[in-house]
């Protein structure tokens, strides 16, 4: 049942995930699974799924937000070294393969549409 679920679910899931998967820049490759990362932070995929739940999102969710995250601060970089790059190319190399998966999940997480970022970035 969810509530033994909930019960089972190590405590510091969020602590080990910020080491393993955000510090190491897990969610930079492409195809990582909920197994690899739940492999990874030393839990089992069932746990981790289960945390997610618990936080109201999904893993594809977390992946996507720390990517955005990343994309935005490679832009940011960009910008202040007055480097030449375009959204595509930042997007892949925050770990997104599709264009079109980053750009609604950078919409979502921001409510602008990337282009209309990049003009005002904060």
């Amino acid at each position: 049942t969810a509530s033994i679920m909930t019960m089972a679910i190590p405590d510091n899931i969020q602590e080990l995930l910020d080491k393993q998967c955000v510090r190491r820049h897990l969610y930079l490759q492409h195809d990582l699974t909920l197994q690899q990362l739940a492999t990874a932070i030393g839990t089992n995929r069932t746990y981790l799924s289960a945390y997610f739940t618990q936080q109201g999102i999904t893993y594809n969710t977390y992946i996507n937000r720390l990517r955005v995250e990343h994309f935005m601060r490679l832009y940011c970089d960009s910008i202040k070294s007055k480097r030449s790059v375009t959204a595509i190319q930042l997007a892949q190399k925050s770990g997104f393969r599709s264009y079109s998966t980053f750009a609604t999940a950078f919409k979502t997480f921001n409510g602008l549409t990337v282009t209309a970022w990049m003009k005002n970035p904060t």
